[in-house]
């Protein structure tokens, strides 16, 4: 959008923002002398002819009663060229006598100028906004990119498409939908997350950070080396700690927060989203109140690893261990190895939690090492048994 296709866009917006502070009634004119902004909104669409030679002599003109006669949708004021970044976009009329409102007059247009370049620029920031969300649904919902549009896209944001870099995925629910009633606008308050997310993890210029859509922010922090990778990820979880607060200060409150590992190029980035989110809706199963997932957590990739052994991995295993499967007393089997397992392999801590004689917990063991061929004093054997059964039965 140029100056003058935004100025058209925003003209009534301005005037009526303009005309809450001002003793005089206004009217914008575009560059062919059409009234686009009035605060009589009928005027609105109809030729203005002075403003024809304001814009000629590119001056500010005074028009009395007598100047005015036979002309049309014409009322006496002063009339003044207004500017955007040294172009002239438009012209500002102010409307009464002339000799009341001429010593306005500058004062008058310079605030609508300035009224002007805030709307122009706000308009132009969300433009990018939008523009940068598309670019990231592109390279991250879809399994296959052009090159060519890739390297457009980072020509337009100056950025590097061949850095490594990975993903942070936030996702925030329906905060901005339940937000809608509060002070601040839907674009000023996704604006202000986005702020906390770069300070929040120190971001550089060449860090991407933009909502992919109501639900989710997505950061694509630049990585310089392996080194530095490890440390993002060692200063990840207090970082994401940060976040959060700031995000309560929004009224955000739902947020969940997941790392990917490290891609080469933009052009892969989307498997370090896909391990992120597929991280983060594991999380979420798994202990909902932690709200920060990474791998770089040591409790979380223990949980994970029985969730990356292939289905039928599981079914074969499981047909080996059929025994125990159809024994009437599988459950109570299960329950006490997995027990006897999460306590370092102590029979008295686990009988301890199982509120059971170290005795019966002793037999049940020993029940299941005749059932499966299997010796529960064996760390080795304990591994393969524990990956089935935990998958196996109910948490």
């Amino acid at each position: 959008m140029n100056g003058i296709e935004g100025f058209v866009h925003g003209a009534q917006k301005v005037v009526k923002a303009v005309s809450n502070i001002l003793p005089f009634p206004i009217s914008l004119s575009d560059t062919n002398g059409c009234i686009i902004g009035s605060t009589d909104p009928s005027r609105i669409g109809k030729q203005h002819e002075p403003s024809g030679e304001v814009l000629t002599k590119n001056t500010l003109l005074s028009f009395d009663e007598d100047k005015i006669k036979g002309m049309p949708n014409v009322h006496p004021g002063i009339a003044a060229p207004l500017k955007l970044n040294q172009q002239t976009v438009g012209v500002l009329g102010i409307i009464g006598p002339p000799e009341e409102v001429k010593p306005y007059a500058m004062l008058i247009k310079q605030y609508v100028e300035m009224t002007w370049h805030e709307t122009f620029h706000r308009q132009l920031k969300e433009l990018e906004s939008k523009t940068l969300e598309t670019f990231m649904q592109y390279i991250l919902l879809n399994e296959t990119t052009s090159q060519v549009k890739l390297e457009e896209y980072c020509r337009m944001f100056g950025i590097s498409l061949n850095a490594e870099r990975f993903c942070i995925v936030i996702h925030i629910g329906d905060s901005l939908i339940s937000n809608i009633q509060q002070t601040i606008p839907i674009d000023q308050l996704k604006m202000r997350l986005l702020d906390c997310t770069r300070k929040a993890y120190q971001c550089g210029d060449d860090t991407i950070c933009s909502f992919l859509n109501t639900e989710k922010i997505i950061l694509l922090k630049k990585i310089d080396s392996e080194m530095t990778y490890w440390e993002a990820l060692e200063a990840f979880t207090f970082q994401s700690e940060k976040l959060l607060e700031m995000f309560d200060v929004y009224h955000v409150t739902d947020a969940s927060i997941a790392a990917g590992s490290l891609a080469q190029t933009l052009s892969n980035v989307n498997e370090s989203y896909q391990e992120a989110e597929a991280l983060r809706q594991f999380g979420q199963r798994w202990n909902p109140a932690r709200k920060i997932y990474t791998y770089h957590n040591w409790d979380m990739v223990k949980e994970l690893l029985r969730f990356q052994l292939p289905a039928s991995f599981h079914e074969k295993v499981q047909f080996r261990l059929k025994h125990l499967f159809n024994d009437e007393r599988f459950p109570e089997l299960a329950k006490s190895f997995i027990a006897y397992c999460e306590n370092n392999m102590t029979i008295s801590q686990a009988a301890n939690d199982l509120f059971i004689h170290r005795n019966t917990l002793i037999y049940r063991l020993q029940k299941i090492n005749t059932l499966t061929s299997l010796n529960t004093g064996s760390f080795d054997d304990c591994v393969v048994l524990y990956l089935i059964l935990k998958n196996a039965i109910p948490e």
